[in-house]
């Protein structure tokens, strides 16, 4: 079975060992998430150099995300005991210790919230209404039943809280790390482009070279969209909290805008939370999550996620091979169309041009060779969705990681030799002798010709039979 959607699981309790992470990678997971939210960064560290000793013994490219926690708020209630509320009944927020009824928050989220304003907690499951305002706190009122539960996050939709884009943990994880262990980074909460400057400001001080997932998760993500586009390296469709952020029933619509924004400009995309819920706990999915896979498919993003359903689920392996199925049967079911030049650079009339040729040429071509040292060239052809595999040799291994992240590239380690050539036929021979190409197939190779160094920009097309 091949698909050219990528798979993101969350590794937890239930997939830490070195024998089911080689499982998922064999379902079809490409990149292992380390969700810092939960476990202590030893943990985390220990299990990323798990997963990549186990990706090297297997010779397959898997890249690891570690997802900063971000300043969440979270209630605390008295004794951090639950408590009911009925329909109509008043609770209070208050930032000293909690009392009957009360749930402690920071002091600035109680000096932003006014009368009138709507705020959640639980993910949405509890919401309540701003009656009152004193020196003592806020007095809120549910319209229905609901049980407030300890600890559980809160959100204010459409309110802006002055909060820092990084915590004490996320720089903690940060400090543990190094190139070696960490492909991607993403950023939770993101409002603008200052929020990725912060980030990548502290990753330069560590000497940290990975790229930044934008999580598009509230409004404020969503006005500077493009401008966090641009300034990230990749995108990830949060979907949990930004249902939450926003009125839910305009999260379709979001989705499909973040992602046609980001393959117009060759970023890839995750879409993330709850695609297979029930299989946490159920062998099968549901029909509504089969669904919502296919669609996000159909949408054109790089990358479907899983969080609980690998971390603690009972089912994790079943749950990548279920994506895996869904992406392989409806990927040539996808309609593509021919998209504008990224920008004005070379790499992108190359690319645009080895599209069209795909896209119109009679040639029956087997596949795509680029020859990538950064991966920005598999980049941008894979943003056209051809329907023949992109293979993505590069002697990086950085970009060799990264490019597990991008929808039907398969990326090749090769030492730095195969990058040098001063024909086409040294390049044809090189692949031939590292078994990239074989004798029959029909191959067009990106590469660039006009420069004599390792890491020249793509310029030049050539389709050749394999003899």
């Amino acid at each position: 079975m091949k698909k050219s959607t990528k798979i993101v699981a969350t590794l937890g309790p239930a997939t830490e060992t070195a024998e089911v992470m080689e499982a998922l990678i064999n379902a079809g997971m490409n990149v292992a998430r380390f969700n810092t939210k939960h476990g202590t960064p030893e943990w985390h560290l220990e299990r990323i150099h798990r997963v990549k000793d186990v990706a090297k013994k297997m010779g397959k490219s898997i890249g690891v995300l570690l997802d900063l926690q971000g300043p969440e708020i979270r209630i605390n209630t008295k004794d951090g005991v639950s408590f009911e509320l009925k329909a109509g009944e008043k609770a209070k927020f208050v930032s000293t210790p909690p009392g009957e009824k009360e749930m402690n928050i920071p002091a600035n989220v109680i000096e932003a919230l006014q009368i009138g304003d709507t705020v959640s907690t639980d993910d949405g499951a509890c919401e309540y209404k701003v009656v009152a305002k004193d020196e003592s706190g806020v007095t809120v009122e549910s319209p229905i039943d609901v049980t407030v539960k300890h600890r559980k996050t809160m959100n204010t939709p459409g309110i802006v809280i002055d909060m820092p884009s990084l915590i004490e943990n996320d720089l903690v994880q940060l400090d543990n790390m190094t190139d070696d262990d960490i492909d991607f980074v993403g950023l939770s909460f993101v409002r603008d482009t200052k929020d990725i400057a912060i980030l990548r400001a502290e990753m330069a001080k560590r000497g940290l070279h990975a790229d930044v997932v934008a999580k598009i998760e509230n409004q404020a993500a969503l006005d500077n969209l493009d401008e966090i586009i641009e300034a990230s390296d990749a995108v990830m469709v949060a979907r949990g909290d930004l249902a939450v952020e926003v009125p839910f029933e305009r999260l379709a619509y979001y989705q499909k805008m973040i992602i046609e924004k980001c393959r117009t400009v060759g970023k890839p995309v995750i879409t993330a939370t709850q695609m297979l819920k029930s299989m946490t706990t159920e062998p099968r999915p549901t029909r509504a999550e089969v669904s919502d896979v296919a669609n996000a498919i159909y949408d054109g993003t790089d990358a479907v996620m899983l969080s609980e359903e690998t971390t603690i689920g009972k089912y994790p392996v079943e749950c990548v091979e279920t994506q895996a199925k869904i992406a392989a049967y409806n990927e040539p079911l996808t309609e593509h169309s021919l998209w504008d030049w990224a920008d004005s650079g070379v790499t992108s009339a190359i690319t645009y041009a080895a599209f069209s040729l795909l896209d119109f040429s009679k040639e029956d071509i087997d596949m795509v060779v680029c020859f990538s040292a950064s991966g920005l060239t598999a980049r941008q052809l894979s943003r056209f969705r051809p329907d023949v595999k992109i293979k993505a040799v590069t002697y990086n291994k950085s970009a060799y990681n990264k490019l597990a992240l991008v929808y039907g590239v398969e990326p090749i380690l090769v030492d730095k030799e195969v990058f040098t050539y001063s024909s086409e036929n040294d390049i044809i021979d090189n692949l031939k002798k590292t078994k990239i190409v074989k004798a029959g197939q029909k191959v067009l190779i990106t590469v660039g010709l006009s420069e004599k160094l390792a890491g020249r920009k793509t310029d030049s097309l050539i389709l050749v039979d394999i003899k």
